[in-house]
């Protein structure tokens, strides 16, 4: 029982994602698919679900060819898809039991009482502890993965494509979910596993492959790969790597924070910024970037004690954090960080003040799209139809009018072509010529090393590392991390 993908080539518009790519998965195998964001993990495991069909190549069931026209027709072959996004395949205002069992029992009449009775026994058999009358909404992450999990396998699954499965986990989930990974492989069920986190798919997988720009560059045992070979596999080494030719960071500290509490368990974050300096904050998925970014901005409903310019402040709403001159540029930029039906013009007018006159605007929008190199340059022209790129410009170019001194970016080049990106981190540059403190978050090694002067790790929201950019490499940022996940899950 093998799926197997072969030859596969596939891209959007002019924009090539994969090259060839063969890759295969037996029953009751873990198959880790390892590579840096962009480098086409996503779309071959879409591919194989039947979320696309590849333009070249072959995905073959048993040997047999398959032509694929949806992800139902991939499920009829047993072939089921679980993305990071676990909430979209379950229904919240259903209960547990609903979601579990109820779309198994068409064609019999239905029976509430003989329903709970089969979702109690699967998820006893699977070593989940929920109440099956519970929402499904109401469930944790952790148990909402699991949940998923259990009704593929009840399904008759075969194969389980699991990205990123564990990024939210903590230790004790983690761990669990490796249990819940044992039962598949003794069911016959082959895995296909997306994770960043190295020490875990050693654990889990028997076979790694590692994709960097659309193509198998390892392949082999998992025992045979130590965090080094895979490392330097995914990012293709550091020595090519541009990194900023000289600081502009002060002495002064500009932006400092204090006693953050992640939660009741973990230890304060602290740690600060200076006048100028770029200070990147690199941790795989699920280390908390984005909660850090948010709750920085005022966003999270957490407060945050912050020292801005030696004044301290508690930053409680987004509100307050701009009139004390923190800018956010949000990952999810389409949804939080512009507005797409407004147009460029009104965005870079966000910090006018007082009366405000549209040729004032448009003379001011002339001179941003043109400093951060917006096309079509055209003030007018509807954000929403904009390319990746530019609304990302967009969505740093809003802040400029407001002078910010604090510039916090989280993942602002997560689907950025590469002439975009360098556009940007010369933007960021100038920002810190300036005087700006700015924190860069990202899950990038190679981003980091290329825009900041210091680097902290933060491993589960917490920080377990600092480096200067100077000395550092990918290898080393990615074995900090681990390390600091492998202390954490010790301590």
């Amino acid at each position: 029982m093998t799926l197997t993908l072969a030859g596969i080539h596939h891209g959007f518009g002019r924009h090539a994602v994969l090259h060839g790519v063969d890759f295969s998965v037996r029953g009751g195998e873990v198959h880790a698919l390892l590579g840096m964001n962009g480098a086409g993990k996503s779309t071959l495991l879409h591919l194989a679900a039947g979320v696309y069909a590849p333009l070249r190549g072959d995905i073959l069931v048993d040997g047999a060819p398959q032509r694929f026209r949806s992800p139902r027709d991939a499920a009829t072959r047993g072939i089921v898809f679980l993305a990071q996004e676990v909430d979209k395949g379950l229904v919240p205002q259903l209960a547990v039991h609903e979601n579990l069992t109820a779309p198994r029992m068409r064609g019999v009449r239905f029976s509430r009482r003989r329903n709970r009775e089969q979702a109690r026994a699967l998820l006893q058999a699977y070593g989940l502890d929920v109440d099956v009358d519970r929402p499904a909404g109401s469930l944790s992450l952790y148990e909402k993965q699991m949940l998923s999990i259990i009704r593929a396998a009840a399904g008759e699954a075969r194969y389980l494509l699991l990205d990123e499965p564990t990024a939210s986990f903590d230790r004790i989930e983690a761990d669990r979910f490796m249990q819940m990974v044992e039962r598949l492989k003794a069911q016959g069920i082959g895995i296909v596993l997306v994770s960043h986190r190295l020490q875990e798919v050693r654990r889990m997988a028997d076979t790694v492959s590692v994709l960097r720009d659309g193509r198998i560059v390892l392949h082999g045992p998992a025992g045979e790969m130590d965090t080094l070979r895979l490392v330097e596999a995914m990012t293709g080494g550091s020595g090519s790597i541009r990194r900023r030719s000289a600081s502009s960071a002060r002495d002064t500290i500009r932006f400092a924070v204090h006693g953050l509490k992640p939660d009741r368990h973990a230890p304060e974050l602290s740690f600060g910024v200076r006048e100028g300096e770029i200070v990147a904050v690199f941790g795989h998925i699920g280390s908390g970037k984005s909660w850090l970014a948010r709750t920085l901005f005022g966003a999270s409903g957490q407060p945050c004690r912050v020292r801005i310019d030696g004044t301290e402040r508690t930053i409680n709403s987004t509100r307050q954090a701009a009139r004390l001159g923190i800018a956010l540029v949000p990952e999810e930029r389409r949804r939080q960080g512009i507005w797409r039906r407004e147009d460029i013009r009104a965005h870079l007018a966000l910090g006018f003040r007082g009366w405000i006159l549209k040729r004032r605007e448009t003379e001011f929008s002339h001179r941003i799209m043109q400093a951060f190199d917006i096309r079509p340059a055209v003030p007018g022209y509807k954000v929403g139809a904009l390319s990746g790129g530019n609304q990302q410009k967009v969505a740093i170019a809003k802040w400029v009018a407001r002078n910010p001194k604090v510039a916090i970016f989280d993942e602002p080049m997560k689907g950025i072509d590469p002439a975009a990106k360098e556009t940007i981190f010369r933007a960021i540059e100038e920002w810190a010529a300036r005087g700006v403190a700015v924190l860069y978050l990202t899950a990038e090694p190679d981003d980091a090393l290329r825009i900041a002067d210091r680097i902290l790790v933060l491993s589960r929201r917490r920080i377990t590392a600092e480096l200067q950019a100077s000395e550092a490499t990918a290898a080393r940022l990615f074995q900090a991390a681990e390390e600091g996940e492998r202390r954490i899950g010790n301590g």
